[in-house]
């Protein structure tokens, strides 16, 4: 980072080598800038994504002359970028993203990030503010229309994409996340394969795992998968918010239409642009009627496996009594938490813990672990443990932690997972017992990204499991028993990250089911617990008829991944996700290799 006085020196010294760039949004640009610079708003999950590549910066821009002196860039010596205010490189991700561009083409300059931002240049050097309205930046783009195919470069202010189309029907159409996603398709993402997947253990993949996984093909089926669920949603997104969008309580002739709720609940809402689906939502309960029963989340579950979950946005100050509210009506006792409170200089979720009363709801804080996600340590502590068998009382006793307590060490020495323990009472239920929650917190997973290894995140829902059976009993290796509690997880919005998490631990479980039929019943597996799991009764939601688990050609991370999206909001949003999902079971597969040989 240099100081804005630096800046200056450059521009007297060598204007016409410089290349200003104000990364902030259109409108700040608008009302105020530095002098000469060329306003580039690009949202960050195009930031992030290796195809949005130098040229698809310099398509964005809708101003002709802005473009041509955009794209000599290789002809100058400097880039200099800005946003509003970070003083710090970890703070300054989006300054950081953008350089990436031009050094990943061969930029051989300098590049500089100003430091403090526009807010520090402007009040150290307001000689140097052209704080003219700028008319690039105030007129209204031409309407385009947004099709189902690889759309057009969108049109722009002050060079942000700004998604159009002829049938918006309200101001949140423009709020729909695969209106300027899509642009310029998903890009595409080899799978990295375990490097301790054997030649045998690659031959007993499933059908669908190995041709997705197939180092020729280079992730390119996988991307073609995740562009159509993302065309999908998006045409599901269209309709929803279009002229025929119903609001309130839907009625039975609409209850194959998809229904947004909570548009209007902005202080209820995180981002303005995740919304709950009306027929999946988690609803407060016990509100009066003239009450309001909002809150962010949906149940999420797939007609294949008996796990169940709660996903939710990271609460707000506005949403924490709702949220212990919901722990408690739902009876939830296991929450994954999987961001950092802050991230990049923005909060990224808040401290819903610290504080001991929400409402009529009791908090207590009983102890506060750090657990390895080293998978060798997991599986010896847990082999070394006599697997439960009876269901746990709710009394906040004492209990042997479900996974090994490991001493702090020093970041970015071993990967670990945070794991809080809490009692939750209710005033209004004294006679209830006091119920423990345990929750497991894992910051090491990026916005829109992955953590370091997949094997990380494959511990997490190992260590998850572990947490979840000391409350159920339960073997360690078998599938999740019917009428299971549903686990709360959240990151952020309650999506990417949320979806990711969800696909893996399920998908495990319906290889676990499938392993099971082809052990316990070669021929009609659908006899295999037919009484207590409607899972594979032939009425079983979604059509499902129990034949799957004889089949190894169907894609399950896929067919979840779509169930999951009618749930609840890009679950699984970006294709790094998506990939993340196919790796981690290829490494739950190769580490399942060394126990059955």
């Amino acid at each position: 980072m240099v100081t804005p006085q630096h800046v200056v020196n450059l521009m007297q010294a060598s204007h016409e080598d410089v290349l200003l760039l104000d990364l902030r949004v259109s409108t700040q640009y608008a009302r105020s800038r530095i002098l000469g610079a060329l306003s580039l708003c690009i949202p960050t999950t195009l930031l992030k994504r290796p195809s949005f590549n130098v040229q698809k910066l310099a398509e964005t821009f809708k101003d002709e002359e802005q473009r041509d002196r955009f794209e000599r860039w290789e002809s100058c010596k400097y880039i200099v970028v800005y946003d509003a205010n970070s003083a710090q490189v970890k703070d300054a991700t989006t300054c950081v993203n953008t350089l990436k561009k031009f050094a990943n083409e061969g930029w051989q300059g300098s590049s500089y990030v100003v430091r403090g931002g526009f807010a520090e240049f402007s009040k150290k050097f307001p000689s140097f503010v052209d704080s003219r309205m700028d008319p690039g930046a105030a007129s209204s783009p031409q309407k385009l229309t947004l099709g189902m195919g690889l759309p057009e470069v969108a049109p722009v202010i002050g060079g942000c994409p700004m998604p159009a189309t002829k049938n918006a029907a309200n101001p949140f159409f423009g709020n729909i996340r695969q209106n300027m996603d899509l642009i310029g398709g998903v890009g595409q993402m080899t799978v990295k394969r375990p490097a301790t997947l054997s030649k045998q253990a690659e031959s007993e993949l499933p059908t669908w795992l190995r041709q997705a996984s197939d180092e020729k093909d280079h992730g390119k089926a996988i991307s073609d998968r995740f562009l159509q669920i993302e065309k999908r949603e998006q045409k599901r997104m269209q309709e929803a918010l279009s002229g025929n969008v119903t609001y309130g309580t839907p009625g039975p002739e609409s209850a194959k239409a998809v229904q947004i709720a909570g548009i209007e609940k902005g202080s209820k809402n995180r981002y303005n642009n995740i919304w709950p689906y009306e027929h999946s939502r988690v609803k407060l309960q016990g509100v009066p009627n003239h009450g309001c029963d909002y809150f962010n989340a949906n149940h999420i579950k797939t007609p294949w496996s008996n796990k169940r979950y709660i996903a939710t946005q990271g609460p707000i100050p506005a949403t924490f009594a709702d949220f212990w509210n919901v722990v408690w009506q739902q009876d939830v006792r296991v929450l994954v938490m999987l961001t950092a409170e802050k991230e990049g200089g923005q909060v990224k979720a808040h401290n819903y813990w610290e504080a001991k009363q929400y409402g009529p709801l009791d908090l207590d804080f009983l102890s506060e672990h750090r657990a390895s996600l080293d998978l060798t340590k997991i599986r010896r502590h847990r082999e070394q443990r006599p697997a439960a068998n009876r269901r746990r009382s709710t009394n906040p006793t004492p209990t042997q932690p479900a996974v090994r307590e490991e001493p702090p060490s020093p970041v970015g020495e071993q990967p670990f997972v945070t794991i809080r323990k809490f009692t939750l009472s209710h005033e209004n239920h004294p006679f209830e017992r006091v119920r423990e929650i345990t929750q497991l917190h894992y910051s090491g997973w990026p916005d829109f990204g992955a953590p370091a290894h997949p094997a990380e995140l494959l511990a997490l829902v190992e260590q998850c499991d572990a947490v979840v059976r000391s409350t159920r009993g339960g073997r360690p290796s078998g599938p999740e028993p019917p009428n299971s509690r549903p686990v709360l997880v959240h990151c952020s919005a309650g999506c990417g990250r949320t979806g990711t998490f969800c696909t893996v631990d399920t998908v495990i479980d319906m290889l676990r089911r499938q392993c099971l039929g082809h052990t316990v019943r070669q021929g009609t597996p659908m006899d295999i617990d037919q009484d207590a799991n409607a899972f594979f009764s032939p009425e079983s939601p979604g059509g499902t008829d129990g034949s799957w688990v004889q089949r190894d050609d169907q894609d399950l991370i896929e067919k979840t991944v779509e169930e999951f999206r009618h749930q609840r909001l890009s679950m699984v949003q970006s294709l790094r996700q998506f990939v993340l999902c196919y790796e981690s079971v290829l490494e739950w597969l190769a580490e399942q290799q060394p126990r059955s040989a």
